[in-house]
Formats: structure tokens, sequence, C-alpha cells
């Protein structure tokens, strides 16, 4: 019993301490996700990513409602919005 509790004791600590050193240094970027063109404000939902590039798959990959269609957009550090659609095309959305 002693031994399985030491090995419960030393998993949490491995996963307590590995958590910051994972998200240390790294800012998220919070994304909108629309069903197909933003345009059509079919929103379905807001993920968290570390980078802009992943914004369309990790809407996908989370929203069941995309069925892989969706388009991820974000405010960049000029304040623009900008989108990327499920083929990967960014542009900037008016």
């Amino acid at each position: 019993m002693r031994e399985k509790v030491l090995i419960f004791g030393a998993v949490f600590l491995c996963l307590l301490s590995g958590y910051p050193v994972s998200a240390q240094g790294e800012e998220s970027i919070s994304v909108s996700c629309y069903v197909g063109d933003p345009d059509d404000n079919h929103q379905v939902g807001d993920v968290e990513v570390f980078t802009g590039s992943v914004a369309a798959g990790t809407c996908n990959t989370v929203y069941d409602d995309c069925k892989g269609n969706c388009t991820g957009c974000y405010i960049s550090e000029d304040g623009s919005q900008i989108c990327i659609d499920a083929t990967g095309r960014r542009y900037t959305r008016q």
C-alpha cells in the first residue's frame, strides 16, 4: 500500500512541476471559431492557442460543429483581425 502512495505522489509531483515549465514564456492568443466564412457570423466558440498559424486546425479539432470547415480569427498585435481558413489561407478581415 505504501508503494502505491509513493508512486502516486511521485507522478503527481512530476505533473505538477512539468506544467509551469511547458507554459513558461508563452502567451496565448484568443481565437474565435466560425463555421465557414466569418462574415456569416456562425461562431461556434473560442479557443486559446500559442501561435496564430494553428487557429483553424485547433477550432476544427475542438468543435464538432466545424466538420473540418472552421475558420479561426484573432486580433494581431497591430489591431487587425487575421483569419485562417481550413485550407490554411491567411487573410485580414475587414
